[in-house]
C-alpha cells in the first residue's frame, strides 16, 4: 500500500500543480472549512457504498462514517494535503482529544450522532461539485480516501496514537485538549507519510 501512496504523490507533483510566472508551484483553488471536507467523505462513502453494492454478497466492505472516522480522515487529509502542497487544506485547528486529533468545529456539528452513521447533507452538493472541479484536491482526498476509510474508525484511532506522532507529541509537550500545530503534522507527514521531490 506505501508504494501505492509514493507512485500516487509522485503523480501529483509531476502532473497536478500549475506553474506560475515565477516558477513556483501553486494551487489554484477555493479554501474550503472542515466541514465542506467532512461532508466531501460522507458523499464520498455513499457513492462507493452504491457502487461497490452487491445484492448476492453478505459482507459489506463499505461501512457507512461515524463521527469517529469522520474526524480521522480530516487529520490524514490535511497531514497528506499540506505535505504534498505546503498549505493548510482548511483553517480550522485540529485538537489532541482523548481518541485522536479532532476539529472542534466539525465535532459540535457531527457530535448529536454519537457511534450512527453520518449521511451526507445534500444542502453541500454544490460544494462538492467545486471540490470535484478541482483536479488536485479531488486527487488527494481519493488518495486519503483509498488509503485510510478500509480501517474501522477505532483502528484509525490507534494509528494516531503512533508513539512520535502529532498527536502523541502534542499531549507528551502540552497535555490533553491542546492544539495539534499544523506544522508539526505537516513535517509528520513528509517525513513518515508521503514522499515528495523536495
Amino acid at each position: 500500500m506505501l508504494e501505492y501512496v509514493i507512485a500516487r504523490i509522485k503523480f501529483l507533483c509531476y502532473h497536478l500543480f500549475k506553474i506560475d510566472s515565477r516558477g513556483v508551484k501553486c494551487m489554484d483553488r477555493k479554501r474550503y472549512s472542515a466541514i465542506d471536507i467532512a461532508q466531501w467523505f460522507l458523499w464520498y462513502n455513499e457513492v462507493q457504498q452504491l457502487e461497490q453494492h452487491d445484492d448476492s454478497d453478505n459482507y459489506d466492505v463499505y461501512e457507512g462514517l461515524t463521527h469517529l472516522k469522520v474526524q480521522k480522515l480530516l487529520y490524514y487529509a490535511e497531514g497528506v494535503f499540506s505535505a504534498i502542497t505546503n498549505k493548510n487544506l482548511f483553517n480550522e485547528k485540529i485538537y489532541a482529544w482523548p481518541h485522536g486529533p479532532v476539529v472542534k468545529e466539525v465535532y459540535e456539528k457531527f457530535s448529536i450522532n454519537g457511534r450512527n452513521e453520518i449521511n451526507f447533507d445534500d444542502k453541500y452538493w454544490d460544494t462538492i461539485k467545486k471540490i470535484n472541479d478541482n483536479d488536485e484536491l479531488l486527487s488527494i482526498l481519493e488518495l486519503v480516501y483509498n488509503n485510510y476509510a478500509g480501517y474501522t474508525a477505532w483502528q484509525l484511532r490507534e494509528k494516531t496514537h503512533i508513539v512520535g506522532g502529532p498527536w502523541q507529541v502534542t499531549v507528551d509537550n502540552k497535555g490533553m485538549q491542546r492544539e495539534i500545530s499544523k506544522d508539526l503534522i505537516k513535517e509528520y507527514f513528509k517525513k513518515n507519510v508521503v514522499q515528495t521531490n523536495e
